[in-house]
């Protein structure tokens, strides 16, 4: 009988091209449609609730998918999980309301995007945090980071290439956290822009050298340039932590 399950996912994405199924690349989609169907014996076809560009990881990644198979729960977790890739693990398993989907009932999402401003560059962390070596002022990026709170139009902080049709996003916080040199940006909106995250950390970086004023932030915004605000971050500091519901 055919049901829908919802799946909680995480995974390293240094490896893959991103969460989207791509036929010239290896992708957290593919590759979990190809265990599921493995599994299943059927062709799969699995609803994630956002695309991750390639080399970002998830903490915890929500998707659905509609199987039918006879198989238990734990049956489907183990097995697919002994099909996966190392870099991902399947969570948990369990069935949900036919009604369900991962993308569009998603109510907000949080992201953290890690930095290593130590110098020399931390080995253990390399793959999940940017290493940016030279000083910062850490005080200018935290009062930089709280003027991003709100609903405005993030027109400057979306990458060309972004399908979205409007540009008005909300965001309800975005705490700057720092230690021993390793820094920590968390934020959480009811959406995001294409690399909208990674710009804002971007644009941090810039305020952290002292090429923009934390004031000058609102003005950015405003502005609706992305000339205006900061580079786009590198990928492995990126993490999707949480999607609720």
């Amino acid at each position: 009988m055919r049901k829908n399950y919802e799946l909680h996912l995480l995974y390293d994405g240094t490896d893959f091209g991103g969460w989207q199924r791509q036929k010239n690349a290896v992708t957290v989609q593919g590759e979990l449609e190809k265990a599921l169907g493995i599994i299943t014996k059927n062709e799969v076809s699995v609803i994630g609730a956002s695309r991750t560009d390639a080399g970002v990881h998830a903490y915890d990644y929500v998707a659905n998918v509609f199987l039918d198979t006879e198989k238990d729960l734990y049956s489907l977790w183990a097995g697919t999980n002994a099909l996966l890739p190392d870099g991902i693990r399947l969570k948990t398993i369990a069935p949900c309301p036919d009604e369900f989907h991962a993308r569009f009932d998603a109510k907000m999402k949080t992201y953290i995007y890690h930095i290593d401003n130590t110098g020399y560059g931390d080995v253990f962390t390399k793959r999940y945090m940017w290493n940016y070596r030279y000083p910062l002022d850490y005080q200018k990026m935290k009062e930089a980071a709280g003027y991003f709170v709100g609903k405005h139009d993030f027109s400057a902080f979306m990458s060309q290439g972004g399908t979205a049709k409007t540009f008005v996003r909300e965001i309800y916080s975005n705490d700057f956290e720092i230690l021993d040199h390793k820094l920590r940006m968390t934020i959480t909106g009811n959406g995001f822009l294409y690399n909208m995250v990674r710009i804002i950390a971007g644009t941090l970086v810039s305020v952290g050298r002292g090429d923009i004023a934390p004031q000058e932030i609102p003005q950015i915004i405003a502005a609706k340039e992305r000339k205006r605000a900061g580079i786009t971050a590198p990928p492995e500091g990126l993490v999707l932590y949480r999607i609720t519901y």
